[in-house]
């Protein structure tokens, strides 16, 4: 018979699962890179220690105290590679055709902000916008809905809380012309300050809650591998990143490098 010397003391402390992955110039605008491996946050310090001749050694402190963010890419997208990257490098996003779309539907809710389907491959408001509402009434711009870009460059449509035409929960139909883009070209070479990232881990469970680790201040450690798989593997190109986190010292002292934050493991 098994003696056991402890149980569990709070089940929801028991983690499960990766992580999504996002990077961005700040914490407002972070970017998903979406599927990887290798998923890990790690910290590091050395202890500053002293050993006197007549007594034991002391510790006193520490010193080069980092935090790693560290994956392989499976999507490897070149806009997500360049942010990584903290510019490095010159991105040339190359146009394509202008492509117009009609009649395209989003359900406006209170003054939240729905996100077109299709956006300019330079990250740009798409062009040509008519909107009319679902009895096919002609809607104007900042007085019955406005446009945004959000973080990953597509542009999203909100109702304005007066419009007297977009009723909260109403169909806009929109018209617009987005232009792709072609290709993207990454060319590296002669810039040589690398800019820090925002780099954040989150966990989100069935219940909706999140165990997340946020590093404030990460700058990319690693150049480009990449290993082509053969034709007739079942595996992906993977290139490896490291982002390695330092202090940042415009932030409070004991706030300085990362933080964690856990939804999870809070008991009712």
């Amino acid at each position: 018979m098994v003696n056991y010397q402890t149980g569990v003391k709070n089940q929801n402390t028991i983690r499960f699962g990766s992580a999504k992955i996002e990077v961005g110039e700040t914490e407002s605008t972070l970017i998903d890179l979406g599927i990887a491996e290798g998923i890990s946050f790690t910290e590091e310090f050395e202890p500053i220690e002293v050993k006197p001749d007549n007594g034991p050694k002391l510790t006193l402190g520490t010193k080069n105290h980092i935090a790693t963010v560290a994956f392989s890419m499976m999507e490897l997208n070149l806009e997500n590679l360049y942010l990584i990257r903290g510019g490095i490098d010159t991105k040339t996003n190359v146009a394509g055709s202008a492509t117009p779309v009609t009649d395209e539907e989003h359900i406006l809710s209170g003054v939240e902000f729905a996100r077109l389907d299709h956006k300019n491959g330079d990250g740009s408001i798409v062009t040509s916008v008519t909107v009319v509402d679902a009895s096919d009434n002609a809607c104007v711009q900042d007085t019955d809905y406005i446009l945004a870009l959000d973080p990953e460059g597509y542009t999203c449509i909100a109702r304005v809380a007066g419009s007297t035409v977009l009723t909260d929960g109403d169909t806009a139909k929109v018209d617009y012309t987005y232009t792709p883009n072609a290709s993207i070209e990454l060319s590296s070479g002669g810039l040589n300050t690398i800019n820090p990232r925002v780099a954040r881990l989150t966990n989100t469970n069935a219940a909706g809650k999140k165990f997340e680790v946020t590093v404030y201040k990460a700058s990319n450690k690693n150049g480009i591998k990449l290993e082509f798989p053969a034709d007739d593997a079942a595996d992906v190109m993977k290139p490896e990143i490291t982002l390695e986190g330092v202090v940042d010292t415009t932030r409070t002292a004991g706030d300085q490098l990362f933080k964690i934050v856990d939804e999870q493991g809070v008991l009712a």
